[in-house]
């Protein structure tokens, strides 16, 4: 299990993601047990910053005038935490805030999340205070400027490599997990099998015996996963715990384009578990022609989605790499049936950051 963290802590305004906003953000990648990288921005925002916030961190509004907005850093963060375990000291504190500021810039975030508080009381039981400066301390995480994000963000991540090397493996896994253990297995799975579905966008398929019980679509597959099989006595797998055999995926690079390959699959298929597809509703001026680039399966790749003449066409994936025309694009095109109007999932997600639309002549 070599699992990719992304360590962040947030300084705000106060302690309301809803009404509150993000003045420092601190960033530290963790690959393979060990930092590789590290990110650091004071964050300006148009709102006071109350006395008590400038005392405890020291940041103060001068000190802000000059820096970038979450919006502009929105994107390079995107980047940052994508495909990675989103982790903190009280995660739902700053997954929260960090959550909320991505989709006011137009980014989903829906990452997966470790506290390092709630691993700590299982790593290092019996300290007698579990903040994060007395708990370094204690453990001898080396010194840092307290209640400041990249020197709290350092000493997170310093304190989960450390639970790591003090043989906290299973601890960290379950904490991924968000405390689920599958309620039941496919016919030979365990951990290992499950630890080896991707965290990145596609769709899954439940596997009988001999066909396919149950198709969906995911932006975190493992997640996904985890979710439906620990939910043995509700949902869509409710009394399938001696009927699945097998786990199968297929990587679309996107979430939007697994759901729209999810919806096309389902009109043609009708399967035991699935719920008949029920028509989109849809409003807004009619789409002009366009090409949607999406995210790819893999560096260097890239999704592209086809609108003609108000209908979703199909899609293809092209090098990033090469030089296309149009003709060179649908001759590629794998096509949906023009009979089911996807426009009503395309829609929403044209205002999406990381979805970039070119008009079609």
């Amino acid at each position: 299990m070599n699992p990719r963290f992304a360590v962040v802590d947030v300084e705000a305004t106060g302690g309301k993601p809803e009404n509150d906003r993000i003045i420092e953000i601190g960033v530290v990648l963790v690959d393979d047990w060990k930092i590789t990288e590290k990110f650091h921005s004071l964050v300006k925002v148009s709102r006071d910053i109350p006395p008590f916030i400038v005392n405890l961190t020291g940041i103060t509004p001068k000190m802000l005038e000059n820096a970038p907005t979450f919006e502009d850093l929105a994107p390079r963060l995107d980047k940052m935490l994508a495909d990675r375990i989103f982790v903190a000291h009280n995660v739902a504190f700053d997954s929260s805030f960090v959550c909320t500021e991505m989709k006011r810039a137009g980014f989903d975030c829906d990452p997966e999340k470790l506290c390092t508080v709630k691993l700590s009381r299982r790593v290092f039981a019996g300290q007698q205070n579990y903040s994060l400066h007395r708990l370094a301390s204690a453990l001898g995480i080396p010194d840092f400027t307290h209640h400041r994000a990249l020197g709290d963000a350092l000493a997170a991540a310093q304190l989960l490599i450390l639970a790591y090397e003090s043989g906290g493996l299973a601890q960290i896994a379950e904490q991924i997990r968000g405390g689920k253990k599958p309620a039941f297995y496919p016919k030979g799975w365990n951990d290992e099998n499950i630890a080896d579905v991707p965290r990145t966008p596609g769709i899954l398929y439940f596997m009988g015996k001999d066909e396919i019980l149950y198709e969906t679509f995911a932006r975190n597959r493992r997640e996904r996963v985890l979710a439906l099989l620990s939910n043995a006595r509700k949902g869509p797998l409710k009394g399938l715990a001696e009927g699945i055999y097998d786990i199968k995926t297929k990587d679309t690079g996107s979430e939007l384009l697994a759901r729209l390959c999810v919806e096309v699959e389902l009109f043609k298929h009708r399967y035991p578990c699935n719920c008949a597809v029920a028509e989109l509703s849809d409003s807004g001026a009619p789409i002009p022609d366009m090409a949607v680039f999406l995210p790819g399966r893999f560096q260097g790749d890239k999704g592209v989605v086809v609108v003609r003449g108000g209908k979703v066409q199909g899609y293809t994936f092209l090098s990033e790499d090469g030089c296309y025309n149009l003709s060179d694009v649908l001759e590629k095109l794998i096509p949906f049936p023009q009979e089911l109007d996807l426009i009503p999932i395309l829609r929403p997600a044209l205002q999406k950051h990381g979805v970039r639309a070119v008009f079609l002549h």
